[in-house]
């Protein structure tokens, strides 16, 4: 999570709004949100790449979804300046500050 926020302080994008934020409706608490936009952000490491987490992460991500909420994944592995790139609208442009 560390690497999340460190990336976004070094691109100039736009933090999150809240972290570890219960949300009650999906009964899930993502590593970020993004309250105003509506979009939940996890970070997902290694434990993410075993089968029962993966069940796990997708009842998650569909109780989320169902709320009413984007839900964009970070695993480690994954290029994460393109997952921002590709998430401007709510990340923002790299360089952007607001």
């Amino acid at each position: 999570e560390r690497r999340f926020l460190d990336l976004l302080v070094a691109e100039h994008r736009r933090p999150p709004s809240d972290s570890q934020q219960l949300i009650e409706a999906a009964g899930s608490r993502p590593d970020f949100l993004y309250r105003a936009e509506r979009v939940a952000v996890f970070i997902d490491g290694p434990i993410h790449d075993q089968p029962d987490q993966q069940q796990t992460d997708a009842q998650a991500t569909a109780r989320l979804e169902d709320a009413g909420y984007e839900v964009i994944r970070f695993h480690y592995a994954a290029d994460w300046r393109a997952l921002l790139d590709a998430h401007s609208d709510v990340f923002g442009a790299d360089g952007a500050t607001g």
